[in-house]
């Protein structure tokens, strides 16, 4: 009896290390499966990857072009700020130039009108001055055929009455007595005053004298 218990025993301690192997056995199999089930995701992760490493690049180089395009349009704009700012220089060059030249065009202008109008005042002065000389020559004319005309001589005959004092002779004349002024001192009164020095009394006499004034001066006797 106890022999048929200890077989028992046994066979039950090597069917539960037969089972306990056997269980090991399944229990292995699903790691490894599980390690090649794990491995083939990854697989596929590396797989997925790829095409993003792919679209990277490409948006690297979208994203590159169109800096490039930037820069290119921005150089373009530049170019077209730098075109537009040298034609508004030069429009504005044009522009001062022109009223520069409008300004000296009227300078030019009113000094060459200043010049016609000074020189239309010395002709008018001139001709004024022209005017005013032949006016004064014409006054003096005038001035001396009137001083002239007074002092016009006149010739006589008359008597000879005497002398009144060493330059005045007294002598009567076409109906009356006057005292006659004798220019004593010049060559010609003293050479009258000597002629009536030697005449007598009641002499005839022939005189030319003219009036100044209230004055009847001889100039010659004859």
């Amino acid at each position: 009896m106890k022999k048929a218990t200890g077989f028992m025993g046994a066979a039950l301690l090597a069917g539960g290390i037969l089972a306990g192997c056997s269980a090991d056995s399944e229990n292995a199999s699903p790691e490894e499966n599980a390690t090649e089930e794990t491995a083939a995701p990854q697989e596929e992760t590396e797989q997925v990857e790829q095409p993003a490493e792919t679209e990277t690049e490409q948006t690297t180089e979208e994203v590159e072009q169109a800096a490039d395009e930037a820069a290119g349009n921005a150089e373009e704009a530049a170019n077209e700020v730098t075109e537009s700012t040298e034609k508004a220089v030069d429009e504005a060059d044009q522009a001062t130039q022109g009223v520069q030249d409008k300004v000296q065009e009227e300078a030019n202008n009113a000094a060459d009108t200043i010049k016609e109008e000074a020189s239309d005042a010395g002709a008018a002065i001139e001709q004024g001055t022209v005017e005013v000389k032949e006016k004064a020559e014409t006054a003096t004319e005038n001035a001396t055929e009137e001083v002239t005309e007074a002092v016009q001589e006149k010739e006589t005959t008359g008597t000879f009455n005497g002398l009144v004092d060493p330059h005045t002779v007294e002598i009567e004349a076409d109906g009356s007595t006057n005292s006659y002024q004798v220019k004593v001192g010049e060559a010609a009164g003293d050479e009258i005053m000597k002629k009536f020095e030697s005449m007598e009394p009641g002499s005839t006499v022939n005189f030319v004298y003219e009036e100044n004034g209230e004055q009847l001066v001889i100039n010659e006797v004859k």
